[in-house]
């Protein structure tokens, strides 16, 4: 439901968004477009050049730019980027709005602070108009209307950014504040018990002593109970279901208001009133249990982080731990290898043996990664057969050598899946080392296209992405 009101909402933008850029082009006097269009690729390059000074100068941009990455690839982006924006009307506005969406899904993915973007951007439209107001030929009244087309053209290319930037950016926030909470509570089973307790220890309190008729005022309210305070202050960050949230809200205010009315003065002696707010707290507090149970078997299934059959890390938390590496590899310059394993002819296996073999692989080869490798490295379970690991401080001439080891003690596993059956299993492993690029999916498919060098290769060996 949330992804879909998020799809829902992102749409609605893109078509705002064109219909106002469409509106801006039409009533801009063509005069403008042409001027803009025709600016020179010296003066663009001029542009593009004063921009990455500006923003190299600045400490907070050193995670995200070096010199190495504007030279090489970022400027011949820039330039790109500047000649559709300020050309938009020799542009398809779908497709550019679209292109805009797919910076700011990289710019989140990355985490780039949007204010390093507007930043950036006001100093994009400063050195423009310093370039413009240098053309004596352009009369003062065309060249406000260049300055306010070009910056208002701008500023809709950034908000289309925007629009996919924070949704983004937000679920990458929140699965980062899971990750962090899951590694505190290392039992999820535990804290559950420990809660369910809290609330049937609060229950009980309430039935006892609306059942004996101990003054209404010794009432302890749900919310401000041990239950209550752990949901309010804890449980909301550690079970992230919105809308399972909002049900919790609701049921324990009903259950508190419940309270109050046996608080009232007039009802509280009448042995009816104060049985029907008991039926009502032992109600609300089934839902309550329910729903509590509900969450932390969601908190279990789809947010430990664990993949059920192998017991590795899963996909989910790939961009968490990705995004904190590279910052570590970037602040202190050590480098890490990233590497993607497949099992070759998997489904064979399944073919041939039944997928209940195929389990058996997969927990086989999955022990052995795992086993293989440092505690400070991760390994994950990335899909299928395939497999990830990252390779913390580790350079290609390590990675070769530890890699290549992996692949002989695969290759020499047995597998057996019953008395008379065995067999053996090769992979194929592709790797790359960190290219201090803040982008990490450039990583992971570099590593997957070395992957696909090694099975094209004859599978059962192991290839590095070239440099």
């Amino acid at each position: 439901m949330i992804g879909e009101n998020m799809e829902q909402s992102g749409h609605s933008n893109h078509v705002l968004l064109l219909s106002e850029w469409q509106a801006l082009l039409h009533q801009t006097p063509p005069t403008v477009h042409d001027i803009l269009t025709g600016l020179g690729d010296e003066e663009i390059r001029h542009l593009v050049n004063v921009f990455y000074d500006y923003m190299l100068s600045h400490h907070e941009s050193e995670l995200f730019l070096s010199t190495e990455q504007v030279s090489t690839r970022l400027s011949h982006s820039m330039f790109q980027w500047l000649r559709s924006v300020l050309g938009s009307a020799r542009q398809d506005l779908s497709q550019l709005l679209e292109k805009q969406r797919e910076i700011g899904i990289i710019h989140a993915r990355i985490g780039l602070p949007i204010d390093l973007v507007a930043r950036g951007a006001r100093k994009l439209k400063n050195e423009l108009y310093q370039v413009l107001q240098a053309k004596e030929t352009i009369p003062a009244a065309l060249l406000s209307e260049i300055i306010c087309f070009s910056s208002l053209a701008m500023d809709t290319a950034i908000e289309a950014m925007t629009v996919s930037y924070s949704p983004t950016y937000q679920n990458s926030m929140q699965a980062q504040e899971q990750y962090r909470l899951l590694s505190i509570y290392d039992d999820v089973n535990v804290e559950r018990e420990r809660q369910i307790s809290a609330l049937t220890s609060w229950e009980n309190q309430f039935i006892y002593n609306i059942a004996t008729g101990l003054p209404a005022a010794d009432l302890i309210p749900l919310a401000k109970s041990e239950f209550g305070m752990w949901f309010s202050h804890k449980g909301k960050h550690l079970l992230g279901n919105p809308n399972m949230l909002a049900n919790m809200d609701t049921l324990i205010k009903q259950a508190d208001e419940h309270i109050t009315q046996a608080l009232t003065p007039a009802l509280s002696p009448v042995a009816e009133s104060r049985m029907a707010v008991l039926q009502a707290i032992r109600q609300l507090t089934g839902q309550i249990h329910r729903l509590l149970a509900s969450m932390f078997d969601a908190l279990v299934e789809l947010e430990n982080g664990k993949d059920p059959l192998t017991q590795l890390l899963n996909r989910r938390f790939i961009p968490t731990i990705m995004r904190r590496e590279i910052s570590l590899a970037l602040n202190v310059r050590k480098p890490f290898i990233l590497a993607m394993l497949d099992i070759d002819h998997f489904k064979k296996i399944n073919d041939n043996y039944g997928h209940s073999a195929g389990d058996i692989t997969l927990k086989t080869v999955a022990t052995v990664i795992y086993d293989h490798f440092r505690s400070s490295d991760y390994v994950f379970r990335y899909g299928g057969e395939e497999f990830m690991v990252l390779l913390v401080e580790s350079d290609l001439t390590q990675a070769k050598i530890i890699l290549e080891a992996l692949r002989q003690k695969i290759a020499a596993l047995s597998i057996e899946v019953s008395p008379t059956q065995h067999f053996s299993v090769t992979v194929s492993i592709g790797f790359v080392d960190f290219d201090y690029h803040p982008d990490y999916k450039r990583l992971i498919d570099k590593a997957d296209r070395a992957l696909y060098a090694a099975k094209d290769h004859g599978r059962n060996r192991i290839e590095a992405h070239p440099r």
